[in-house]
């Protein structure tokens, strides 16, 4: 949770009263045009690439990504803007100040939709049908650099400087942040901002840029501003892979080779029918679960969650329907009170419930309160699955048995089958099985529930599940224990879908590079396995994070997060005590 800006109206435009300072005049995106565009010459690099990146210190009201957005698409260029606000607008003001805004810049439609809530870290968003990749980090501008730097190998290429004056928010122009900038620029960098203070222009000066004055006249709040160019020592960059080999073809699988094919890169993906995962269930949830605590854990299925929500919202496949989180055998009331006190006040994205509201939003009997996400939705895995492998740079090519094909780089992306690869037998991974049953009755609850396993309305059927089996089980007894969930209740069984999760020794999924038994880096083996219960949430989250590593661009999770799911902590653990939980050599 992040203190949200303190803010008030002045003639129609917002006011900050912590730093007692305008956001923008009235004439905001002529401003933007004349200060940042203009003199950080957008246009021109726009036509010159594909992609550009632009850094930006001082999100604010979003008004100058919208500009920048607009001026990016008109040039047929694609966008990744990365900014970093310390006091973030509270999400119901901004998501009204957008909607004003969204007639004259489409762009704040979807803002409005897609803004994300009061939690500290890294948040990313896509709009444009994928052309416009926003990454905001919501907390302390040193901070967010630092967690940037050595992560982001693909450099800026235009930086925005817009906090508030310099002599009301000193924290933002410090000698420190300036030396960042230069350390993830390169030649020919550009930077603007729309102070022309003295300590500023020496200050980027010494950290690399060539700075000059740019005339404002006659335009009165701002007589000059700076621009310049960095001249110091380039950021060391990273190629773009021509071609990616990933083996699997479930969410995991399928996710990893849409961001990648998303980003310019072809993609081969290779899947063998015998494989069977958790995709093989054709109704799921994708749904948090949450932790009450600020662990990296917590964070992880915070963030994770949040992104995965966005990212999937109206692709086919995916229906939003909110969902209500009730006590079960591993979620108290108290742990959920819990969870409600440390989110509730962020967005919302979450709500906590009496169980006479959750009756009444569900038209079901709850007995006990709730908390309820109201952007969660019903997952039809395998219409997903197929959206998300449908794209001109992926291929997909069944094969039996699944190889390792010598076209690198290559992700296993197939499940607990991972460890069948000699580079990944260290992984402490396994295979649990399950199944949802489909009933039908004459009334059912309006949106899933999910607590003692879980109703999940599909159509006129209910799905009933799911059960979770270290050893297969028949059908007919996990058909039985599924049932039996219904308690008296009347229904007609009709039908069932098994599947099978992997999941990991400490209940973390596994995403990025394979290690060695010295602890390097395997060149070009990465992973994505151990989803377990989470693969609708966690698949879409560690996809954006491997696709980052390949593509030289940081991820949209702070490096604690990014650390937690790495493979490299089974080698570490391995050192001290062996090799446990089916992990070999």
């Amino acid at each position: 949770m992040i203190e949200a800006a303190r803010l008030t109206w002045r003639d129609g435009q917002p006011y900050s009263d912590d730093y007692e300072d305008i956001y923008h005049p009235a004439n905001g995106p002529q401003e933007v045009k004349r200060i940042f565009i203009g003199p950080g010459r957008l246009p021109q690099l726009a036509r010159e690439r594909d992609r550009i990146c632009v850094g930006e210190l001082g999100f604010g009201t979003g008004l100058n990504f919208a500009v920048t957005a607009e001026a990016c698409l008109r040039e047929g260029c694609a966008l990744h803007f990365m900014s970093f606000e310390a006091a973030p607008i509270e999400p119901r003001e901004f998501s009204a100040l957008a909607r004003k805004r969204a007639a004259d810049q489409p762009i704040y439609a979807e803002l409005a939709t897609h803004y994300p809530p009061l939690i500290e870290g890294w948040h990313r968003r896509y709009f444009a049908k994928g052309k416009i990749t926003l990454s905001v980090f919501w907390g302390d501008v040193a901070s967010g650099l630092a967690d940037l730097t050595g992560r982001q190998r693909r450099p800026i290429e235009l930086w925005y400087l817009d906090g508030f004056d310099p002599r009301k928010n000193p924290a933002m122009w410090q000698q420190s942040v300036f030396n960042q900038l230069a350390s993830l620029s390169t030649a020919k960098t550009r930077v603007a901002t729309f102070t022309c203070a003295g300590h500023v222009r020496r200050g980027l000066q010494d950290a690399g840029f060539t700075m000059h004055r740019v005339d404002q006249r006659p335009h009165k709040r701002r007589r000059e501003s700076l621009a310049g160019t960095f001249s110091g020592k380039a950021l060391l960059t990273t190629s773009k892979p021509k071609q990616i080999t990933i083996l699997g073809a479930g969410l995991a699988g399928a996710s990893v080779a849409r961001h990648l094919a998303e980003l310019g890169v072809s993609v081969c993906v290779f899947h063998a029918a015998s494989i069977a995962d958790a995709s093989s269930i054709p109704t799921m949830v994708l749904h948090a679960r949450l932790l009450g605590d600020d662990s990296a854990s917590a964070a992880l299925r915070c963030h994770a969650y949040l992104y995965s929500t966005a990212y999937c919202r109206d692709r086919p496949g995916v229906r939003v329907s909110g969902a209500l989180q009730l006590p079960g055998p591993n979620m108290t009331p108290a742990k959920l009170a819990q969870i409600a006190m440390r989110y509730t006040a962020s967005g919302s994205w979450l709500q906590q419930l009496t169980a006479l509201e959750a009756s009444d939003l569900a038209s079901w009997p709850v007995s006990d309160g709730a908390l309820s996400f109201p952007t969660s939705s019903v997952v039809a895995t395998p219409a997903l699955c197929s959206h998300l492998l449908t794209h001109p740079n992926i291929e997909l090519r069944p094969t039996e048995p699944l190889r390792a094909p010598p076209a690198y780089p290559c992700v296993l992306a197939c499940g607990y089958q991972s460890q069948t690869f000699a580079a990944a037998r260290y992984l402490e991974i396994a295979a649990v099985h399950g199944q949802l049953d489909f009933v039908v009755m004459e009334i059912h609850p309006k949106l899933p529930l999910l607590g003692n396993g879980y109703f999940v309305p599909a159509g006129e059927r209910l799905a009933v599940g799911t059960t979770y089996e270290y050893q297969p089980w028949s059908k007919e007894r996990a058909t039985k224990v599924n049932l039996e969930r219904l308690g008296s209740l009347q229904y007609h069984w009709q039908s069932r879908a098994r599947g099978v999760r992997c999941t990991v020794s400490d209940k973390t999924p596994i995403a990025g590079p394979l290690y060695a038994e010295d602890g390097t880096a395997l060149p070009d083996y990465y992973v994505s396995t151990g989803h377990g219960s989470m693969g609708t949430v966690t698949s879409h989250f560690t996809a954006a994070l491997i696709a980052g590593q390949i593509f030289g661009e940081c991820p949209p999770m702070t490096r604690e997060i990014e650390g937690l799911m790495s493979s490299l902590r089974f080698r570490e653990r391995q050192a001290r005590r062996g090799y446990r939980h089916g992990a070999a050599v």
